[in-house]
């Protein structure tokens, strides 16, 4: 019995991504047999991995899955072995290295940007478990990697030192912008980093246009599995709401607290609320976007929206909850309605859900304001991609940092001025 209660202490404490590991690793092989589900794996670790590449179409389910798990553990022993706490930001890392491990990450194109931040820390004499959650996000421009090695039809003796090279400097100068990025953004950005690593790619994008390297924009996607994972995903927030719920009234009372948060940055909900608030929140947030999947038949379910759900899930602990992504929501729904190509693409999907990135603009000025900003951000989405050659994985995230700039920067200038004003006024009246 103690054994058990040892156990249930940590995974508690990790959150319980041990279970997830343990999920993915068993789904792994439910699919294909051994032999092919690793020759699956090579497949994915081989390909470009560029915007938008679905995993699904590259190895098939049970070499994704895998994928997924290898990826999640390797960040949980890193992480351990840099003693890192499971705060809120960490535990959205991770759950976002698990979602794009469905299209866009694994353990080759992710390393040599890891090693760049080592190198980054060294040469600076800075701990690297300070820049922990910066490392985990890191890996969004993962695909610079496999494009070098694998997708620009190079040498191997040529492509495998340009890979590691572009990881390097791409993990090397990552924390250099990002505190600026926040600035820019104001905090009215949850993926940060995201913007960051969209600049970095531009120049490497024209860098590499310059020499005249051929960087297409991928479409390898799978959309034969649609009911299956609309399944996974229903069940996985079934099982959230039931833990979440099992903490009674008092979790309910941390719920509607979490309801009040602006989630602007930082905002680390694992620091005021316990872990069945928390997953609660993930429950409704993700039962939410898997109802808009379910009922929305024009958009496509595949490995690329799967693990897009995923990882805005685990914002839920990091700024995200249902009452400041609806108004975003239904600003990006206006934009469709009007839009004449509606659901045209896989990324108007992701676009609609990746929007939940500005949900500090909507829990801070309001629900005005965030139909706005929703609606603006699919506005500009589609000239993204193109604009930084598919190697940001974070797209939404680059984008979502210009719109974030453009309202913040507008309502706290009124905001600011408005203040200023009454404030004048009440000194002269003091003064008279």
């Amino acid at each position: 019995m103690q054994k058990l209660q040892q156990l249930h202490d940590y995974l508690n404490k990790k959150m319980y991504l041990p279970l997830l590991f343990l999920i993915l690793l068993i789904m792994s092989f439910c699919f294909e047999s051994p032999q092919v589900m690793f020759y699956g794996y090579q497949k994915i670790m081989l390909s470009s991995s560029i915007l938008l590449t679905d995993y699904f179409a590259v190895g098939g389910m049970g070499a994704t899955f895998f994928n997924g798990a290898t990826v999640l553990l390797f960040n949980m022993l890193l992480l351990r072995l840099l003693r890192v706490d499971y705060s809120g930001p960490v535990f959205a890392g991770l759950m976002m290295i698990v979602g794009f491990s469905f299209f866009g990450k694994n353990l080759i194109n992710t390393l040599p940007i890891y090693l760049g931040i080592f190198i980054h820390c060294y040469l600076r004499r800075t701990n690297v478990k300070s820049l922990a959650v910066l490392l985990l996000f890191s890996s969004g421009i993962s695909p610079l990697v496999s494009y070098c090695i694998f997708g620009a039809n190079l040498a191997l003796y040529y492509g495998i030192p340009l890979g590691i090279v572009c990881g390097l400097v791409a993990g090397f100068i990552l924390p250099a912008l990002v505190g600026t990025v926040l600035k820019f953004t104001g905090g009215y950005n949850l993926y940060n980093v995201g913007f960051a690593l969209g600049v970095i790619s531009v120049f490497f994008y024209g860098l590499f246009n310059l020499l005249g390297f051929d960087v297409n924009l991928a479409s390898l996607i799978d959309n034969t599995h649609r009911l299956f994972l609309i399944l996974i995903l229903f069940s996985l927030c079934a099982l959230f709401i039931l833990y979440g719920l099992s903490g009674g009234k008092k979790v309910l009372k941390e719920y509607w607290l979490i309801l009040k948060e602006s989630g602007r940055l930082i905002s680390d909900f694992k620091e005021k609320y316990s872990n069945k608030a928390i997953f609660l929140n993930m429950g409704i947030l993700g039962l939410a976007s898997s109802l808009l999947i379910y009922f929305i038949r024009d958009i496509p379910v595949n490995g690329i929206m799967f693990g897009t759900v995923i990882s805005i899930i685990g914002f839920a602990a990091y700024g995200i909850h249902i009452r400041n992504v609806f108004p975003l929501w239904l600003g990006a729904f206006i934009y469709i309605l009007i839009s004449p190509n509606k659901f045209n693409s896989i990324s108007t999907g992701m676009a609609l859900f990746f929007v939940t990135s500005l949900a500090p603009l909507a829990g801070t000025y309001g629900i005005i304001v965030g139909i706005i900003a929703g609606f603006c951000h699919l506005l500009i989405n589609p000239f993204f991609i193109s604009f930084q050659g598919g190697f940001d994985l974070y797209n939404n995230g680059f984008c979502a940092g210009f719109v974030a700039f453009f309202i913040h920067t507008i309502m706290d200038y009124f905001f600011w001025r408005k203040k200023f004003n009454k404030e004048l006024a009440d000194k002269i009246k003091q003064d008279n």
